[in-house]
């Protein structure tokens, strides 16, 4: 029974891990990642109709310095609808085992109470691992004129099968604190000659479960297993959303149209692909064994 219950914590590891945990279904891995998407969806028109709300309502203009103002800061109406928002969701599901088992032989001697002994050992391991990946472009035009949403909980209810957090994914935090270095005219989001501005937000969970039996025994002449572990299993889920904001490369149909054609300017589109790059590198390093000698 043990065994099967470190079984079904992480599979196998020799087959592609399943989106969903062991006790649920295929359709529920399609209820999970359309949960996810709608919520990072939702978070991100409430975020960007919230900031314009804020600019309307509570507009705050800061000088730091009277004696040497900066320049005054446009609204946001003025730049900030010629941006886009590019979103890129990473599931990652690892899953692994580790079969150690070892044997001793043992020989008493004449001698009282003396023996010698002989171990055998031998290890196996099998680790799988799988990457799906989202990615999801919008103009701030669409996220701003959208279904209102600054009165909705984002945040979507348990799902089966599925051992994710549900936890607010702080977007309207970050871009209101964000756009804060504009209003107050320290940084220059505005400056429309210049393609290189551009801000961006990572989150991510990471949810590690692990099991292991290791039964032992010992007689006269034989023991089996009494160090080390006999057989492990692990299943390691990632969940990492990635948006960058930016102004959309020129001719991109930031003004208005949709999104089927715009893309973020070389800059931005440049950060958050090197954003990309890392977690690659670090999801690769993550799972590559160390081999110690």
């Amino acid at each position: 029974m043990l065994l099967l219950s470190a079984i079904s914590i992480g599979g196998c590891g020799l087959v592609v891990p399943d989106i969903q945990e062991f006790w649920g279904t295929p359709q529920d891995a399609g209820i999970k990642v359309n949960k996810i998407a709608g919520q990072i969806v939702c978070e991100l028109r409430k975020a960007v109709q919230q900031v314009y709300i804020d600019e309307r309502e509570h507009y705050v203009e800061i000088v730091p310095d009277p004696l040497h103002p900066p320049p005054k800061p446009q609204r946001l109406s003025t730049w900030f609808d010629s941006w886009g928002a590019q979103v890129t969701l990473t599931l990652n599901i690892v899953e692994n085992t580790n079969l150690a088992p070892g044997v001793t032989f043992i020989q008493p001697l004449a001698a009282a109470s003396t023996s010698r002994s002989l171990s055998l050992g031998a290890t196996a391991s099998s680790t799988a691992t799988r990457t799906d990946k989202l990615n999801l472009f919008y103009t701030v035009q669409e996220l701003k004129h959208g279904m209102p949403s600054t009165g909705l909980l984002c945040i979507p209810g348990p799902t089966n099968a599925d051992l994710f957090v549900q936890s607010d994914l702080k977007l309207y935090d970050w871009l209101s604190a964000a756009l804060v270095a504009n209003a107050t005219g320290i940084a220059h989001y505005n400056n429309g000659s210049s393609p290189k501005n551009g801000i961006e937000h990572e989150v991510k969970f990471d949810i590690v479960s692990d099991g292991s039996v290791n039964p032992t025994w010992t007689l006269v002449r034989f023991s089996g297993d009494t160090t080390g572990t006999l057989f492990a299993v692990g299943r390691d889920r990632s969940q990492d959303l990635d948006i960058a904001f930016g102004p959309i490369a020129s001719g991109g149909g930031g003004g208005g149209g949709g999104a089927a054609s715009a893309q973020l300017a070389p800059a931005a589109e440049n950060s958050h692909l090197a954003t990309q790059i890392g977690l690659a590198v670090s999801q690769a390093l993550k799972n590559t064994p160390l081999n110690v000698r």
